[in-house]
């Protein structure tokens, strides 16, 4: 019997085991068939290991190539103007997919040549990150420069480009729009083939932005957003199969300001995982199914029960007054997590020396593992509040982060009133005047997941996580009953005891 095929570090970037246990949700099917420029979504919900899977497994799906480009900085430098920083970011991303084509032999005609030309004259032909990429730029301030045949090839300059002597009629400078090179990838990009560049890591890292760019950054973001949307646009017109998808935080849209926002919202392929899709991805990793692998994958439902039968849940999950389904196996995992499946591999890897591989679990093998796992989702807790703390000003330190944790524990449940009077407290505000702060808060509270609410006849708590159908108003807050996530309340629950 084989060992759990689950890390410490569960981050798609690090996992051993992404392609041979990964789990497809119905994600790539949603890809594939429609013209989504944006994957989004929690940390942790699948997004890199999407894109890193389909750049192995691409031909399985039909996809000529499916390219992931990591950009792990947006933010401005000093003295740069906000057109050029933009600008540098989507040449560095065209200019690793021309790379790419070259290296997968897909440009049409003779077109190679001309590409390897123009990375040549401009020095790119080594270029591999962002950061090499700016300092390339640097030296090189004129624009992008290649032989005579791109006159015909390449739009003619636009404003701010810098031109030769015609007479000379040897090079042609491109322009400093990136579209110019755009229109050219579009001339000379095959027709039949699906291509995929997906865009990572350009959210993940604003929780190194200097605080005072944050927004500046933000603005970045969604004006990068709503450029490769254009260029999908143009591709698409044009008979091409050439996409951009982008991966980003989906609570980043909450930060955003202008009036396209709600078509970046539009164009996203949210990532949300179901019962079934749950049971799939842990049979995949755990032990005990190895040996009827395909079997229990044909009823990841029945099989998850076999090995961990709904009775031992059954007394922790009274005290819950979260949804129901098939399995209480998962009941409870929504209950202790946000639903994702990082939380899923980590409740596992918890367990990992606490099941039998012949026998299914007891009750004594969750509980053990739950003190490991809370160590855990606490400290995740603090990474995914990082970004709103420093753009809402809130000290979400992992003691201030434990220090609300067991302030909300400390009841069932709260009205409003008894809310607002506990954040005040924690936030340092007086109630009456510091009303929209906390309002405010309780909002990011709920959107994060950490509180739910339920009404007089509701017969569950609604969570974001679980619950979109059931948005938190504002001018209700006097009908709800307000709650700390689940999990977190069990755990602070068990650790005073």
């Amino acid at each position: 019997m084989s060992e759990f095929k689950i890390q410490r570090q569960t981050e798609a970037e690090k996992d051993d085991y992404l392609f041979e246990c990964f789990h497809d949700a119905g994600f790539i099917n949603s890809i594939t068939t429609s013209n989504y420029s944006i994957l989004c979504g929690r940390k942790g919900t699948g997004k890199t290991a999407i894109a890193r899977y389909l750049e192995q497994k691409s031909q399985d799906y039909g996809i000529k190539l499916s390219y992931r480009i990591s950009i792990r900085s947006v933010s401005l430098t000093e003295g740069e103007s906000f057109n050029d920083h933009l600008n540098s970011i989507l040449f560095f991303i065209i200019i690793k997919t021309i790379q790419k084509f070259l290296e997968e032999k897909l440009f049409i005609g003779s077109s190679e040549s001309y590409w390897l030309d123009f990375l040549t004259q401009n020095g790119l032909q080594d270029t591999s990150d962002y950061e090499t990429f700016i300092e390339t730029r640097r030296v090189n301030k004129t624009g992008f420069s290649v032989k005579g045949w791109l006159n015909s090839l390449f739009a003619k300059a636009e404003g701010g480009a810098n031109t030769e002597d015609e007479s000379q009629s040897t090079r042609s400078v491109i322009s400093n729009a990136p579209s110019s090179l755009i229109n050219s990838l579009k001339e000379t990009t095959p027709k039949e083939d699906t291509i995929f560049i997906f865009i990572d890591d350009i959210s993940d890292y604003l929780d190194e932005a200097d605080e005072k760019k944050l927004k500046e950054d933000l603005v970045t973001i969604r004006e990068l957003l709503l450029s490769l949307d254009l260029y999908n646009s143009i591709f698409r017109d044009s008979g091409k199969k050439l996409r951009f998808i982008c991966l980003i935080r989906d609570d980043l849209f909450e930060f955003m300001q202008g009036s396209n926002i709600n078509k970046l919202i539009n164009d996203s392929l949210k990532l949300e995982w179901n019962e079934k899709s749950f049971a799939s991805l842990l049979i995949r990793r755990i032990p005990y199914y190895q040996d009827r692998l395909q079997e229990s994958l044909s009823d990841p439902i029945k099989a998850l029960r076999s090995q961990f039968p709904d009775t031992i849940f059954s007394k922790t999950l009274e005290n819950f007054e979260t949804n129901r389904y098939a399995t209480n196996f998962y009941a409870y995992m929504i209950a202790i997590s946000f639903n994702r499946p990082r939380d899923f591999l980590k409740f596992c890897y918890a367990m990992r020396d606490r099941l039998s591989t012949k026998h299914p679990a007891t009750f004594e093998n969750i509980d053990s593992a739950e003190i490991e796992y809370s160590e855990y989702f606490t400290k995740e807790l603090k990474d995914e509040l990082f970004l709103i703390s420093r753009l809402l000003k809130y000290n979400f330190s992992q003691d201030n982060i434990n220090e609300l944790i067991d302030l909300l524990s400390g009841k069932e449940g709260f009205n409003v009133s008894q809310l607002k009077t506990e954040l005040g407290q924690y936030l340092g505000v007086k109630t009456k005047l510091g009303w929209n702060r906390i309002q405010e808060f309780i909002q990011e509270l709920w959107w994060y997941g950490v509180i739910g609410f339920k009404e007089k006849n509701d017969k569950v708590i609604h969570f974001k996580y679980i619950s979109s159908n059931y948005p938190l108003l504002v001018k209700k807050f006097k009908e709800y009953s307000f709650f700390l996530h689940r999990g977190l309340y069990w755990f602070a629950q068990k650790r005073k005891k």
